[in-house]
C-alpha cells in the first residue's frame, strides 16, 4: 500500500506544470512496479507459510529494479538525448539501440506479472494444505488476497497496454496519461482497503511449503527424520483416540492441529505424522469424521428429535451449514435431512 500511494504522488506531481520531484525521482517513481510486485509475493507467502519477511530475505529480488534504474540514470545523464522525461514519462530517442529498449520495457511488462503469479500459486499451495493443519477451511482461505492478486495482474497487463499504446492509439493525450492511470491507481487502492476490511483473518499458520507430489512420498518425506518409531507413533495413536473418545476436542469449532497436539503434550509435526500414517486420512477429515458420527448418533437418540439439524451439527463441533452438509453427504453418501428420515 505504501509503494502503490508513492506511485500515486508520482502520477500526480507529473500533472502539474512545475513538478516537484526532480528527474532522478521521476525515474525512480516510474519502476516501482519493479518492487511492489515482489514485496507482494513475500507478504502473501509469509501470511500463507509463516515466511520471516524481512527486507534483506528479498533484496535478491530487487536486481530487477536496481538493472532498471541503473541503465535508465545511466542514459539519461550520459546519453544525452537517448532517454528523456516528458510528462513524466521515460522515452527513448529512435538511434538508441532497440535491445536496450526493448529490454528496459520487458523488465516492466514481465517482473510485475511474474511475482502476481508466484503469489496466485502460493496461494494455491496454501490453500491445498489447509486440511493438514485446521478441521475448519472456510474462514482461513486467504481469499481475499486472491482477489487482490488476480486483479493486479490484470491491472499490471491493463495498465502497460494502456501507457505502451494509449497516445499512439489516440485513446489519450500524453498530459493526460498520468491522469487516467493515478485515477486507476486510486480505485485499486481503495478496492485494496475494501478486501482488506472484509478478511475474515490475517495469521501465521505455520503450513510447510512443498512440492505436489504423491500422498504417499509427501508422507514418507516430512516424517523420514522426525525420529518417531512405528512402536511410539501405535502408542500415540491409541492416546489419541481415548482422548477423542473422553474428552471430545473435536467439539471445539476452531480445533487446530497445534491445540490438539498441545492436549497430547507431543508437537503438531508428531501429531501429524500419526494421523497421516495410522488413519491414512489428514487433519480436516480426521476431525470431522469424529463431528459427523457425533451428528449421526444425536440423530439416533430420541430426546433430541425436536433440535434442528442445524443447531445439532453446530453442537458437534460444525461452525456453518455448508461445510456441515457437504461434509456429511461426502462421508455417509446422504444429506443430514436423509440420513436423519432413514434413522428416526
Amino acid at each position: 500500500m505504501g509503494i502503490i500511494s508513492l506511485q500515486l504522488g508520482f502520477y500526480y506531481d507529473n500533472l502539474s506544470a512545475n513538478p516537484i520531484f526532480p528527474d532522478y525521482l521521476q525515474l525512480l517513481g516510474f519502476s516501482l512496479p519493479l518492487i511492489n510486485s515482489p514485496v507482494l509475493y513475500f507478504y502473501i507467502s509469509s501470511l500463507s507459510f509463516g515466511y520471516d519477511f524481512k527486507w534483506r530475505n528479498i533484496s535478491i529480488y530487487l536486481l530487477p529494479f536496481l538493472f532498471f534504474n541503473c541503465i535508465t540514470f545511466f542514459l539519461h545523464y550520459t546519453k544525452v538525448g537517448d532517454l528523456f522525461l516528458k510528462d513524466g514519462f521515460p522515452h527513448f530517442s529512435s538511434t538508441l539501440n532497440s535491445g536496450v529498449k526493448y529490454s528496459l520495457t520487458a523488465l516492466l511488462a514481465i517482473i510485475p506479472g511474474y511475482y502476481t503469479v508466484l503469489s496466485f500459486l502460493v496461494l494455491l499451495r496454501h490453500q491445498k494444505r489447509l486440511p493438514d493443519n485446521y478441521s475448519y477451511t472456510e474462514k482461513i482461505n486467504l481469499n481475499w488476497l486472491k482477489w487482490i492478486v488476480v486483479s493486479l495482474l490484470i491491472l499490471f497487463a491493463g495498465l502497460f497496454l494502456f501507457i505502451r499504446y494509449g497516445v499512439s492509439y489516440g485513446l489519450v493525450g500524453y498530459p493526460d496519461l498520468f491522469a487516467v492511470v493515478g485515477a486507476i491507481l486510486t480505485i485499486y487502492v481503495f478496492f485494496i482497503g475494501f478486501c482488506g476490511l472484509h478478511q475474515d483473518a490475517v495469521f501465521n499458520n505455520g503450513i510447510s511449503l512443498q512440492v505436489d507430489t504423491n500422498e504417499e512420498d509427501i508422507i514418507a518425506a516430512n516424517y523420514k527424520n522426525s525420529g518417531l518409531s512405528d512402536e511410539k507413533a501405535d502408542q500415540i495413536f491409541i492416546r489419541l483416540k481415548l482422548h477423542m473418545d473422553e474428552e471430545k476436542p473435536f467439539l471445539k469449532e476452531d480445533l487446530s492441529l497445534a491445540m490438539l497436539a498441545g492436549d497430547l503434550g507431543i508437537t503438531a509435526n508428531q501429531l501429524s505424522q500419526v494421523i497421516n500414517q495410522k488413519s491414512r486420512s489428514n487433519f480436516f477429515n480426521f476431525i470431522n469424521g469424529y463431528r459427523v458420527e457425533a451428528v449421526k448418533d444425536k440423530f439416533k437418540d430420541p430426546a433430541l428429535s425436536a433440535y434442528s439439524i442445524l443447531g445439532i451439527a453446530y453442537d458437534s463441533g460444525f461452525r456453518s451449514k455448508s461445510s456441515f452438509n457437504k461434509i456429511f453427504k461426502e462421508t455417509t453418501g446422504q444429506t443430514p435431512l436423509q440420513y436423519r428420515k432413514a434413522v428416526s
